[in-house]
C-alpha cells in the first residue's frame, strides 16, 4: 500500500482542526459508514464480540473482541480493552489489548495504546503514547521525514 506523505498530513491538519484546543475531545475525521456504523456513547459500557461493524466509535468503555471492521475511532475520553483488527484506525483515547490495522493507525496527542501493536503505516502526534510491542505489518516500507 503506497502513502502519500503529503495525504498523511492533509489528514492529521483536518482531524486536529476538529478539536477543540488541540485535543480531541470529538470525533476525528472518519467516512461515513452506510448502515453498519456503531457507536458507544459517552457513560456506556459495552462488552462482547462485533464482528460486522464497518465503523466503530469509541466515546465510552467498550470491552470487546472487533473483527473485520474498516474504521476504528476511540475519542478523547473513550476507552476500548480487548482485541481489534481494523483498516484505519484514530486513537485519541485509550486501547489496552492487541491492536492491527492493515492500512494507517493515527495516534493523537491524548491517544494512549497499551499491549501489541501491528500495523502497516503509523502517524504518532506529540503527545501520543506507545507502551507494548510494535510490529510492521504487510512489508509496508518505513518512511521517514527525507522520504
Amino acid at each position: 500500500m503506497e502513502i502519500n506523505k503529503k495525504e498523511l498530513l492533509d489528514n492529521l491538519t483536518k482531524t486536529k482542526s476538529s478539536y477543540s484546543n488541540g485535543i480531541s475531545k470529538g470525533h476525528t475525521v472518519m467516512p461515513k459508514a452506510d448502515g453498519k456504523q456503531l457507536i458507544v456513547g459517552k457513560n456506556i459500557k459495552l462488552s462482547g464480540a462485533i464482528d460486522v461493524c464497518e465503523s466503530l466509535v469509541v466515546e465510552g468503555t467498550l470491552e470487546a473482541n472487533l473483527s473485520g471492521a474498516k474504521y476504528l475511532d476511540i475519542v478523547y475520553g473513550g476507552s476500548f480493552t480487548g482485541n481489534a483488527e481494523v483498516e484505519e484506525a484514530h486513537i485519541s483515547g485509550l486501547f489496552d489489548g492487541e491492536l492491527t490495522v492493515t492500512g494507517i493507525l493515527y495516534v493523537y496527542e491524548t491517544g494512549v495504546i497499551k499491549g501489541k501493536i501491528n500495523y502497516a503505516n503509523l502517524v504518532v502526534e506529540k503527545g501520543g503514547v506507545l507502551k507494548g510491542t510494535l510490529k510492521n505489518i504487510d512489508g509496508a516500507k518505513p518512511k521517514t521525514a527525507l522520504d
